[in-house]
C-alpha cells in the first residue's frame, strides 16, 4: 500500500474527510495514528506473513488439538512462540518507518523527528549529536533484542516444519 498510494496523496485525503464537519480530527493525534497505522500495516502484514509460512501452522494446531489443548493455549503456548522474531521484526520495522515518516507529520501540523533533529542542531551541536546516537542506540538494541528473543528459552526449540 505505501508503495501505491505515497503518503502525500493520504494525507491530502484525510484532510480533505476529516478537516470539515461533522467530524473534525485535522489538530487531533487520532489522524496521525491511523494514518500511521494505514502506512505501516503492510509491513508488519508482510513480516508475520513470512513467519506463518516458515512455520506448519495446520500441523502444530492439530497436534495441540489431539493433545486436548483449548484454542488460547494454542495460541500462546504454540503459535505465538514461533512468531516471536516476526512479531518484533515487524514491530521495530513500524518503529522504524514512524520515526522515519516526515509527511504525515509536517502536514498535519506535528513536530516530526528528522525537522527536530535539524533544528535542534542549527542551535545546540552536542544535543543533536547525543539525540542521533540515542536512535542509532535504539536501532542497534532493537537488533540485539531481536537477535535475543529469537534464540528462545534454554531447552525450548522453534519448531518449523517441512514445505
Amino acid at each position: 500500500m505505501p508503495f501505491v498510494v505515497p503518503a502525500v496523496v493520504l494525507v491530502f485525503g484525510y484532510i480533505r474527510i476529516y478537516g470539515s464537519r461533522p467530524l473534525v480530527l485535522t489538530g487531533t493525534p487520532i489522524l496521525l495514528v491511523a494514518g500511521y497505522v494505514v502506512l505501516s500495516l503492510p509491513y508488519m502484514y508482510r513480516s508475520v506473513d513470512a513467519g506463518l509460512r516458515a512455520i506448519d501452522v495446520r500441523t502444530l494446531t492439530e497436534a495441540a488439538q489431539s493433545l486436548g489443548a483449548p484454542w488460547p493455549v494454542i495460541l500462546t503456548r504454540v503459535i505465538f512462540p514461533n512468531l516471536r522474531v516476526a512479531l518484533l521484526s515487524g514491530t521495530f520495522l513500524t518503529l522504524a518507518i514512524v520515526v522515519g515518516e516526515f509527511t504525515f507529520a509536517s502536514l498535519l501540523v506535528w513536530p516530526a523527528f528528522a525537522p527536530y533533529m535539524e533544528a535542534l542542531g542549527n542551535k545546540q551541536a552536542y544535543e543533536a549529536a547525543a539525540l542521533a546516537l540515542i536512535s542509532f542506540g535504539l536501532t542497534w538494541g532493537s537488533i540485539g533484542i531481536i537477535q535475543w528473543v529469537g534464540r528462545g528459552a534454554p531447552g525450548q526449540t522453534q519448531v518449523t516444519g517441512a514445505h
